[in-house]
């Protein structure tokens, strides 16, 4: 027996799908409000509600996320409104890059690593001459959105690692891509 005099063994065991479902209730009403209050209609508003209650779900079992989540009802609707922005950040760049690649003008040539990234991806050469690890970091990071953490646990190696690999990447990207428009590629670009 314990200190509160339940036997050892014989405690309820915590059923988190259970108490996600019951806090899901009680708190789901409210977060669509707080997001609809925010975001441009109302497909917006439920689509970051449901991205967050997908990754509360996702990590429901951690005791400290209950607790955050729980006990300080802001923590949710804060996570609902930097959801909503960061989607409505990325659907904004998108329609960007798609107006700016629909016009058919030349994309301008920069010495930054990271500018035109879909179109560096968009090149089968380039890919196929990438390290396959380093291939695999680019796809995680630019054609799925992960974060370098996530690429991290999905590759088994360290968030450094997965920086490290991101930017050795690129560089070899953009040694490829002048390689590529000195040869007479055709990429739009001189």
């Amino acid at each position: 027996m314990n200190e509160e005099g339940i036997e050892e063994g014989n405690e309820e065991e915590f059923d988190a799908r259970e108490d996600f479902m019951a806090w899901c209730r009680e708190h789901t009403g409210p977060l669509r409000r707080t997001a609809r209050r925010h975001a441009r209609d109302h497909q917006a508003a439920d689509d970051a509600v449901q991205h967050v209650l997908e990754s509360f779900w996702r990590k429901w079992e951690v005791a400290d996320l209950r607790r955050k989540v729980k006990n300080t009802p802001g923590y949710a609707q804060r996570c609902v409104i930097n959801a909503w922005r960061s989607m409505e950040r990325s659907e904004t760049a998108e329609r960007e890059r798609l107006k700016k690649y629909a016009s058919g003008e030349p994309v301008p040539e920069t010495q930054d690593l990271y500018s035109d990234i879909e179109w560096k991806l968009s090149l089968p050469p380039m890919l196929d001459m990438l390290n396959p690890t380093w291939r695999s970091v680019i796809e995680l990071r630019y054609r799925q959105g992960r974060s370098f953490p996530e690429i991290a646990a999905l590759m088994g190696i360290s968030e450094s690692t997965a920086r490290r690999f991101d930017r050795r990447a690129l560089i070899a990207l953009a040694e490829a891509e002048r390689a590529w428009g000195e040869k007479g590629g055709g990429d739009g670009r001189r």
